[in-house]
């Protein structure tokens, strides 16, 4: 079978994930904005918001990766993207008064329920179909998917101006309708051989799985953190709500056509390359001093991380294979959010003293992924 919709659970989750993605925006680019106008005149407040996401991955990635192995996947995924659905009316309410207490507590105790649901998530989006259709899952889902979410940033301007923080209910209610439409999903788990200290000993002994954690959560904790970072960049370029939710439609647009040149790459040096070429160019334009260039620095990000996603996944897979998966690819966010953390506190400081210091320090990150993975040459040996 030449197609992964060949795939029952595939297909399941590709619809799922249409829901999924339209909701996801709606959260993002509303939750972000609402901190920006609260917290504007309070860096810290901003900080401690956009921060969450990575900010928990650190704490609970690595035992989530554990327990999507241990426990059935399909059942933890139900119990927390269902309770991550319905926090969203709360919050709402909390962004609506004000509550500051409040807009944290429930912020941060959904975000750590989505984190668990999207371990389980992540592994499901790679267990469900044969390598051998891999590539072109990836990039059917995305097409399908992506487009949801281009959309849902091109209409995200009109639906906020319109309902302003009840845009969140309709994330909500999404998300819901979107895991109704996933029942009987089975995408295994329940392994008796993992243990805790499973993906530490994957990474100490394994040089490819080392080498490859290594390399993708430092470019993208380099590029990625953009996306936390772009209201405080539009306020610096002086651009505007119309700028922040294009900048959407422009990321899933480029993530969309990647993945489909991804399918037809099949040199991981030439991948590699590219990916880390994208790292230098989304800093450089930052020197033009134009909101717009937002857009371009959002595009190269969407590229890169379009084309490179089958090869760190079949760098993982040929390593460790699905029973291990969870667990290592816990272990993988841990060491990005760790890094996403820190520059997303420093990107923050040094944008708010000087642009220019930010790009310098992208630059200087860049450059030694480019040195590490030169320095590994069984990154350049992945079967694809």
């Amino acid at each position: 079978m030449s197609s992964p919709f060949h795939y029952k659970q595939f297909t399941k989750f590709t619809i799922f994930s249409v829901f999924a993605g339209f909701s996801l925006i709606q959260n993002e680019l509303t939750t972000y904005w609402l901190f920006i106008l609260l917290f504007q005149h309070d860096i810290t407040l901003f900080g401690l918001g956009v921060i969450a996401r990575p900010l928990v991955r650190v704490f609970v990635s690595y035992f989530m990766g554990y327990i999507s192995d241990r426990y059935d996947r399909a059942k933890l995924f139900y119990i927390t993207r269902g309770t991550s659905g319905v926090l969203f009316f709360p919050l709402t309410f909390s962004f609506i008064y004000h509550s500051i207490p409040w807009i944290f507590g429930i912020y941060y105790i959904r975000t750590i329920i989505v984190e668990l649901s999207n371990n389980v998530g992540y592994v499901a989006y790679y267990a469900v179909v044969p390598e051998q259709v891999r590539a072109k899952a990836i990039f059917y889902i995305r097409i399908i998917s992506m487009a949801s979410r281009v959309l849902s940033g091109a209409v995200w301007y009109f639906i906020y101006n319109s309902i302003g923080a009840y845009d969140l209910f309709i994330a909500g209610m999404l998300g819901l309708i979107g895991l109704a439409l996933l029942k009987g999903l089975n995408i295994g788990g329940n392994s008796e051989r993992v243990k805790l200290s499973t993906a530490i000993d994957f990474f100490r002994k394994d040089q490819r799985v080392r080498g490859i954690i290594l390399l993708y959560s430092v470019t993208d904790g380099l590029t990625y953190s953009i996306n936390y970072l772009l209201p405080l960049l539009i306020l610096v370029y002086h651009g505007t709500e119309e700028i922040y939710s294009l900048t959407q439609s422009v990321l899933y647009g480029a993530l969309v056509i990647a993945s489909f040149i991804m399918t037809k790459m099949k040199d991981p040096v030439k991948i590699a390359l590219t990916y880390i070429l994208n790292g230098f160019l989304f800093y450089l334009v930052l020197l033009y001093p134009s909101s717009y260039v937002l857009l371009i620095s959002v595009l190269l990000y969407g590229f890169g991380a379009g084309i490179v996603e089958n090869y760190v996944m079949a760098t993982i897979k040929q390593s460790v294979g699905n029973e291990f998966l969870g667990s290592v690819l816990g272990l993988d966010v841990l060491v990005t959010s760790s890094v996403e953390i820190f520059l997303i506190l420093l990107g923050q400081y040094l944008i708010s003293i000087n642009v220019i210091y930010y790009i310098i320090v992208g630059i200087v990150g860049m450059t030694f992924v480019l040195i590490s993975w030169l320095l590994n040459p069984k990154l350049r040996s992945v079967k694809l």
